[in-house]
């Protein structure tokens, strides 16, 4: 069934045109007159304008409550995106079923995709392109923070023997930069798959370490748009149980994981500030039978603490403005 696009307002002297398709308004930049064009309803319609009229570009015509307005097309390609790593690979059918999308809208997504090489072809459909892995290395070497630390976490690793992370925090997920497993490290295919998924911040040393940095507010709304979920037991899953920990972290300097992630585990870790601004978390992690209570309230905590002081000592001087007293 096709479903018309019907010119609201046609114009051959401004950049817009606006038009009205199932109740949304969309206006198309094409500095031309605006004409009239028929969509597949179940097509995506900025994909189906684009090619069927060649117009440069496809927006939401209304304003969002929260934000400004977003590219359709864009929003489809990275949803796109999350469900070709989320299924390690699809074809069109199975992508297409996933999104909701028309077999058409999926391929020219794809085609697209594909030209500028960030998907691959093959024997099974699609699946994505390594030039997402050079991106994430640019992302990643291009941090002050990681440049800084990571030589510090693969020392916590080898002096502790266990497993060492460092973390940022964007978009109220954790991300981890850098792993470094020590001599007794154990879990290791846990620990590399911590690098290629966002985690919750509310259950982890590292996590919690960020967290206490944040103002109250900004906890509140981590808490709210992603939630506290229950790994095990001794997870926290009250927001305001959870600031009342925070207030001790910020207090002692350092965040404890006791079981709260995965049972059996334990790891501290701290927060990496420079003026004023929390830039990341670096944590140590290991079994419960190594980690006792004198490592896990004394040793490592101090070890720790230590090693973040450095990193942000580093940073310091690395930005020219530490200066000797006279």
């Amino acid at each position: 069934m096709s479903t018309s696009i019907l010119p609201r307002r046609s114009t051959a002297t401004k950049k817009w045109s606006t038009f009205v398709h199932d109740k949304q308004t969309v206006r198309v930049s094409d500095g031309r007159r605006a004409r009239s064009g028929h969509c597949d309803g179940s097509d995506e319609y900025a994909v189906c304008c684009m090619q069927t009229h060649k117009w440069d570009e496809v927006v939401r015509g209304g304003m969002a409550e929260d934000g400004p307005r977003t590219l359709t097309t864009v929003e489809r390609t990275c949803r796109l995106l999350d469900t070709l790593k989320e299924l390690e690979g699809a074809g069109v059918s199975e992508l297409a079923d996933h999104l909701g999308m028309s077999k058409g809208g999926v391929y020219n997504h794809l085609a697209t995709l594909h030209e500028h090489q960030f998907v691959v072809r093959t024997d099974e459909g699609y699946e994505l392109g390594a030039k997402l892995f050079n991106v994430g290395q640019f992302v990643k070497h291009r941090s002050r923070l990681y440049n800084v630390a990571k030589s510090e976490v693969e020392k916590l690793a080898e002096e502790t023997g266990e497993c060492a992370h460092l973390m940022v925090e964007q978009f109220g997920r954790g991300i981890y930069y850098h792993k470094a497993i020590g001599g007794e490290g154990i879990a290791q295919e846990y620990h590399i798959e911590l690098l290629e998924e966002p985690d919750h911040l509310h259950w982890s040393s590292s996590g919690k370490a960020l967290l206490a940095e944040l103002p109250e507010e900004r906890v509140r709304e981590i808490a709210a748009e992603h939630g506290l979920p229950r790994m095990t037991d001794h997870t926290i899953t009250d927001v305001d149980e959870l600031l009342g920990e925070l207030a001790e972290v910020r207090e002692q300097g350092y965040a404890q994981n006791d079981e709260e992630q995965i049972r059996g585990a334990r790891a501290v870790g701290s927060a990496v500030t420079h003026r004023d601004e929390v830039l990341g978390s670096i944590s140590v992690s290991g079994p419960t039978s190594r980690i006792d209570d004198e490592k896990f309230h004394e040793t490592y905590p101090r070890l720790v603490t230590q090693l973040t002081n450095v990193i942000e000592v580093t940073l310091e001087t690395r930005d020219g403005q530490a200066r000797p007293e006279l």
